[in-house]
């Protein structure tokens, strides 16, 4: 059997290739408004699931269910396909929509739990003819609790909370590569206090307020998913650094291209710079890029 690893995320951006930050979804329906919002009766740990094939034809990983409350709690285990659109937006899809999923090789058991009050459960990830895997997959599965009623002022509501573990199955030996694509300043509307970002400004008024923003566009050119971090110099004719700016950590899948951006940094001594953007993804070097940025 090969190895199947998974773990939670810190949340603190310090975890490197093979992992990426956590996602976790509560979708709340309900009828009427005005009653403070219960909270989700189960903790699922991990909330992101990374199995490593090691040539095995079998693999088999688990997450756990934890009830926390006096009560026994149903749910539901379903699975989408789900993909990250530039801005990091995830995106989530049909079941078998995208391509890129694991499709039938990965089987979920079960698919309805019942977890008893101060108790735990595990569910159970199984990819079945892994060794013909020749690339990175990867599926989200969710726990959906069954719905939680209260009633307030005389109005029902009804409330859903819904939890995604993302689950991403690999072969060995998929090549780390990342490149930067496009390094830019864009100039970005401000919308002032209590103004809507989609009012229409009427023409007699003044000009939206704007902001400078450091925009990289940057590409996972090899065979799985990555996480990197990084930082921007600003740097002077003479090459002395003037300042750096941490550039936070940031997931892509193979493939897909990430928009990161970086406000320009406010204090900074006016004249000319140059600014290099250093991303660390996770391969043997850093990769860069470079722009000129005048500070007025």
């Amino acid at each position: 059997m090969g190895r199947a690893s998974s773990r939670p995320s810190s949340g603190t951006g310090g975890e490197r290739l093979g992992r990426v930050r956590l996602y976790a979804l509560a979708l709340c329906a309900f009828s009427a408004l005005g009653a403070p919002p219960l909270s989700a009766q189960l903790l699922v740990d991990p909330l992101e699931v990374m199995m490593n094939t090691a040539g095995a034809n079998r693999v088999a990983a688990t997450f756990t269910l934890i009830n926390s409350s006096d009560k026994a709690v149903q749910a539901t285990i379903t699975r989408e396909d789900w993909d990250r659109a530039e801005n990091g937006e995830n995106r989530f899809l049909p079941a078998g929509s995208t391509g890129t999923s694991c499709g039938k090789m990965l089987s979920v058991s079960p698919l309805m739990i019942r977890v008893e009050p101060r108790s735990t459960r595990n569910v159970r990830l199984t990819v079945e003819g892994a060794a013909a895997l020749r690339k990175e997959c990867w599926d989200i599965v969710f726990v959906e609790e069954t719905p939680q009623r209260e009633s307030i002022r005389g109005n029902s509501l009804h409330y859903i909370f819904r939890t995604g573990v993302k689950v991403y199955v690999a072969p060995p030996g998929l090549p780390l590569d990342a490149a930067i694509e496009d390094i830019r300043i864009e100039e970005v509307a401000v919308a002032a206090a209590g103004d809507s970002t989609n009012a229409v400004r009427p023409a007699s008024l003044s000009a939206p307020v704007t902001k400078r923003q450091i925009a990289i566009k940057f590409r996972n050119t090899g065979g799985m998913h990555l996480l990197t971090k990084g930082h921007l110099e600003f740097r002077r004719p003479d090459n002395s650094l003037a300042l750096r700016v941490p550039i936070d950590e940031f997931p892509t899948l193979p493939g897909s291209v990430r928009k990161v951006t970086v406000d320009a940094p406010a204090g900074l001594p006016a004249g000319d710079y140059v600014v290099l953007a250093l991303l660390d993804f996770g391969g043997a070097e850093l990769i860069a890029g470079q722009i000129e940025f005048q500070a007025k």
